[in-house]
């Protein structure tokens, strides 16, 4: 009987201490009965046991010689049509060779046909690690073990026989290599796995490069002609555009219920070149710090916002289930479940979570297909596109998952895409698709000219039956910029003399209906490709640096992975009608666009800027200026006034005119952070930041920077709804507040002549991040002393598992007729980063809200740097005292706040808020003492 790796007995447990240059006497004695059986057999030296083959088995031997003996012949030659007849040989060979491995139904049986492979055996007759390959083989489980064959088979045996980095572990980089590899395997399963990986990888660069195989159509179906129209959707930013918006975004409010939330975050963002300041390595796009804080942070702030809208309506919290796709490329996976993890899952509970980790695909060199080594045993792998996102979640149960949380839908967002939560724009696009059940929908917008982004069209396919019957097909879709000419599209002017394309912009901001997908997906994996697989392409334009392993030389080699385009899943949702549709109904299709201003879909972080540009689109610079657009555009409807925005380049050298950033949760709908902010102006170079969500503010004027962070914004955790907000407050805790007070009034307050801490206020400070300033002055433990960002519900929530419960026991602002004045930012230093909010100040106001805290200032003026802190449970209010000094009193609140916004639904479905106060007569029963509130000028 002839042993085998597939039925060895386990000589080697996993996990084994064992040095990989011992072996055990079991080990050693099967290493001796190969060796034996190879010298007398007229095999190769190396070989998993031959037994008898059948006669198909036979002609593919026979083939694959053939095949070998052609791609010898091609490698004589260099000129490019012998470099592509080697790439077809090799591709001519691995069809053969996975048309015999359809029979073979297990991973035992698959070793078994492929180890007789030519090129396998050849491998191991001049492998100088066999032994210890061996010894790793047998450790390894049978799916394992064909991945690694799979090497060799597919002309990568250089992956094996490269050196490995100095002090590398042999046994630990086969297994990592073998695990990565059994990943591509399982998620290519649908085309031939990792064999049909790399066919198809070099089918693409046979085709030519860059070209996108979308698989719409079964092959029975031929398409006689193709059509593009430009796609019929509501216009958010036309003339009746508001109107349209409130509509369809209360439509997407009342759809909230049955909405989930998908983000891929697998891309490894290698063009923001962002690295850990500490230890150098590259970090992922999600913790990229964009306006203080990761840029996943703001996505679930987006939702969070939403939801606290619909809270505010309806009095019942909803909880968006949340799926995200991660991936091991700059240890993305890792580092995105720690930092979820340390903000308590943001208040939200694990479970309304759902993560699944992207594979990771090998680098392929667009001159010879050959995988890029770096080093033995680890070629570059990159993420393969986030069109993988579809089939993994049907592989990881994620549409179950989604189903079991009730969710009917999906809204898709990029992480590099911090604008899409702008005002009515995801509401809207929920509320277009789910109104009417529809399958697939795109938040899009104009496109300029040249841009390097795909175009949405609205796609028009005549189909001719075998049985003779014309069908027409159609579906709303995106073409890639890079598919324009093999697509036959112009990019032109939309009209004479526009910036503007012909087409819209795919801005990959997504609606997508679950079910649908889902039933594309399984029809895709039994068809091979299809929406399992969608839009797949190779893009080996740009270049790929790196040290090759075997010659030490550096290169900088065209490269490219196979990706599958996100957006493309709609290819297989098209709709078929026996005649052409009218262009004045291609708006009621399954497949739909929303159209909005580009600054309110899309601004995208994707790109780090290059030292003295003034190119800044895609890049975090372009995406803040964006911003600050979008908040001009904000504060002019709620009646400020705001300077405008400088030039590029003036923006680049001194900043913006203004900073103003909010928690979305103020509204997130403009219209309703325009009834809660009315009136008051921002000198030029002012900042304003509001992190809170229950604000009342008319006639704010600022000329400097002020700062109002609310601990918890939107409610809080469920312990602390759980304390008795009518405990009795002991006079030591209102003392020891008036004491904090009077000192901080002692320190600053003498003609603005010095700060807190004994600066001179005219001198420039390095602004620490806000809850790091005010811990710092208050003796630190408040908001935390530590420099790392932590959101608002982990601040506020000690204990882990708690939960973020929306309530009106939040923070809260009140201005009326208030000035503030101070010299602010100090817009001259070097060390500005502004779309980081990471700025350095001269003064600045700033009220910290802990808990179920308020604010009121009313005919007031606030000079220079000032610090109001309010304890949890009480009001502090700030009027004018004698001599034009700041007066503040402090008391304590009753059970209810003293004035909240009352929500309610319109009959044109705009939300009309009322404010409503609490009775005038503040009874005080709950106190032990009778004492007058305190008051204190500061």
């Amino acid at each position: 009987m002839q042993l085998s790796v597939v039925d060895h007995p386990r000589v080697l447990a996993r996990g084994s201490p064992k040095p990989v240059n011992s072996f055990s006497a079991t080990a050693a004695a099967s290493i001796h009965v190969y060796k034996q059986q190879f010298r007398d057999s007229r095999a190769v030296p190396w070989a998993f046991g031959r037994k008898s083959l059948p006669a198909n088995n036979a002609r593919t031997l026979f083939r694959s010689e053939t095949s070998e003996l052609r791609c010898a012949a091609g490698k004589s030659e260099q000129s490019q049509q012998d470099v592509r007849a080697e790439l077809q040989c090799q591709v001519d060979r691995l069809t053969n060779l996975l048309g015999d491995l359809q029979a073979a139904t297990t991973w035992h049986d698959k070793v078994l046909a492929l180890q007789n492979e030519p090129g396998i055996q050849k491998f191991f007759s001049t492998y100088r690690h066999k032994q210890l390959l061996l010894e790793e083989l047998v450790s390894l489980s049978s799916e394992e073990v064909y991945t690694i064959l799979c090497l060799p088979a597919m002309s990568q045996e250089h992956v094996l026989n490269a050196p490995m980095a100095e002090g590398t572990c042999f046994r630990s980089a086969v297994q990592q290599l073998a695990s990565t590899l059994k990943r591509v395997e399982i998620f290519y399963n649908s085309i031939g796995g990792l064999l049909g990986y790399h066919r198809k990888c070099l089918q693409i660069m046979l085709e030519g490069s860059e070209q996108q195989t979308s698989q719409v159509e079964p092959s029975t179906v031929a398409a006689e002609e193709v059509t593009f129209h430009m796609p019929q959707g509501p216009n958010l930013a036309g003339p009746n555009g508001r109107q349209l918006a409130a509509e369809s975004a209360a439509a997407g409010l009342e759809a909230l219920p049955h909405m989930a939330e998908i983000y891929p975050l697998g891309g490894a963002g290698d063009r923001l070149g962002l690295k850990c300041e500490h230890s150098g390595e590259g970090l992922p796009v999600a913790v990229l710090p964009y306006c203080g804080r990761p840029l996943l942070e703001s996505l679930i702030r987006d939702v969070q916002a939403r939801e606290y809208l619909y809270f505010k309506l309806h009095g019942v919290q909803q909880m968006t289930p949340i799926a995200i796709m991660t991936s091991d490329a700059k240890d993305n996976q890792r580092r995105v479940t720690e930092f979820i993890n340390n903000c308590d899952w943001f208040g939200r509970g694990k479970e309304s979570f759902r993560l699944f980790r992207q594979p990771l695909v090998p680098l392929v060199s667009a001159a010879d297909g050959k995988w890029l080594v770096p080093q033995g045993l680890a070629p570059i792998l990159k993420p393969g596109g986030h069109g993988a996102i579809w089939k993994l979640m049907l592989d990881e149960g994620v549409f179950s998952w989604m189903y079991q949380h009730d969710r009917e839908a999906a809204i898709v967002r990029q992480i590099s895409n911090p604008m899409a939560g702008t005002d009515t724009t995801l509401l809207s696009l929920s509320g277009a698709g789910y109104t009417d059940s529809r399958s697939f929908g795109f938040a899009s917008c104009p496109r300029v000219v040249g841009a390097a982004e795909g175009m949405n069209v609205l796609l028009e396919r005549k189909l001719q039956r075998p049985d003779g019957r014309v069908e027409h097909a159609y579906n709303v879709t995106n073409v890639e910029y890079t598919e324009f000419e093999k697509q036959g599209i112009c990019d032109v002017p939309a009209a004479p003399g526009s910036q503007y394309s012909c087409f819209p912009a795919n801005t990959n901001v997504l609606y997508v209906g679950l079910k649908a997908a889902e039933l594309a997906v399984r029809a895709g994996v039994e068809a091979g490709g299809g929406a399992a697989l969608p839009g797949m392409i190779l893009n080996t334009s740009k270049k790929t640096a790196y040290t090759d392993a075997t010659t030490g030389q550096e290169h900088s080699v065209p490269a490219g992975r196979m990706e599958c385009t996100m957006q493309n899943l709609v290819d297989s949702l098209a709709q078929h009608f026996q005649e052409a549709v009218p262009s004045e109904r291609h708006g009621e299709l399954n497949t739909f666009v929303v159209y909005n201003q580009r600054s309110r879909v899309t601004s995208s972080a994707k790109r780090k800027r290059q030292p003295g540009s003034l190119k800044i689109h895609q890049t975090p610079d372009g995406s803040f200026f964006d911003l600050m657009r979008n908040a001009r555009d904000l504060l002019l409807r709620c009646g400020f006034e705001v300077p405008q925005l400088p030039e590029v380049k003036d923006y680049l050298d001194h900043g913006p005119s203004f900073i103003f950033l909010f928690h979305p949760s103020l509204g997130p709908l403009w219209d309703v952070v325009a009834q809660k902010v009315q009136g008051g102006s921002l000198a030029n170079k002012a900042e304003l930041v509001l992190e809170v969500a229950e604000a009342c503010i008319t006639q704010l004027h600022v000329d400097g920077s002020l700062r109002v962070q609310a601990h918890s914004v939107m409610g809080g955790s469920e312990d602390a709804l759980a304390v008795n907000y009518n405990q009795i407050r002991s006079r030591h805790d209102l003392q020891l507040h008036q004491q904090t007070s009077r000192t901080l009034w002692q320190s600053g307050a003498a003609n603005g002549s010095s700060d807190s801490t004994g600066r001179s206020a005219g001198a420039s400070q390095t602004a620490l991040p806000l809850h790091q300033e005010l811990s710092n002055i208050l003796g630190g433990g408040l908001l935390g002393g530590g420099t790392t960002h932590m959101p608002a519900y982990r601040q506020s929530s000690k204990v882990a598992g708690q939960r973020l419960v929306y309530s009106n026991r939040c923070g809260r602002v009140m201005f009326k007729n208030v000035i503030v004045q101070n010299q602010g930012v100090d817009w001259e230093h070097e060390g500005n980063i502004y779309w980081q909010h990471k700025v350095q100040r001269h003064e600045s106001c700033t009220i910290i809200l802990h808990g179920r805290s308020e604010f009121e200032a009313s005919n007031v003026t606030i000079p220079g740097t000032r610090s109001f802190d309010v304890p949890d449970g009480y009001k502090m209010v700030v009027t004018a005292g004698p001599n034009g000094a700041v007066r503040s009193s402090l008391e304590p609140l009753q059970s209810e706040p003293s004035w909240h916004w009352k929500h309610s639904m319109g009959p044109n479905s705009n939300i009309h808020l009322q404010l409503e106060k609490a009775a005038s007569s503040r009874h005080r029963d709950q106190l032990k003492f009778d004492a007058a509130p305190l008051s204190y000028i500061i």
